[in-house]
């Protein structure tokens, strides 16, 4: 759940959203891990649900700007991610006990997305504007 060198992208403003998501997602397991008040969670939620949606329309605004290619189905993904985030927050306000293992689970898509289909706009984005 620790940001890697290996994430970046070459995007200032990206790098650092996806810092700040991962940041977000260790306070929350941070959270979860030392059982922490109700009140807490779902605020850590809540802040997470927030960096992800902001960072998903930047990087929404920049793929469409550069007229990338495969902005929908990037978009697409986004969408599911905000969905699964937005389902753990409901699940919480419903009562359910969520574990760590809920905030790894988003821990995980976000690596993978970023590994496969970050790094790939990011380098077509590169190439855009440099052409």
């Amino acid at each position: 759940m620790r940001w890697r060198r290996q994430l970046e992208t070459g995007l200032a403003t990206i790098d650092q959203q996806h810092r700040e998501l991962f940041d977000a997602l260790a306070r929350l397991a941070s959270d979860f891990e030392s059982d922490a008040p109700k009140h807490q969670l779902d605020e850590g939620l809540a802040a997470l649900a927030r960096h992800l949606i902001k960072h998903c329309q930047t990087e929404e605004t920049l793929m469409k700007e550069a007229g990338f290619a495969d902005r929908i189905v990037h978009a697409n993904q986004h969408q599911d991610l905000v969905l699964r985030v937005r389902d753990l927050h409901y699940r919480r306000a419903k009562g359910q006990d969520l574990g760590l293992e809920a905030v790894a689970l988003v821990a995980e898509w976000l690596d993978q997305h970023i590994c496969e289909s970050d790094l790939a706009m990011a380098g077509c984005l590169k190439t855009l504007h440099t052409a």
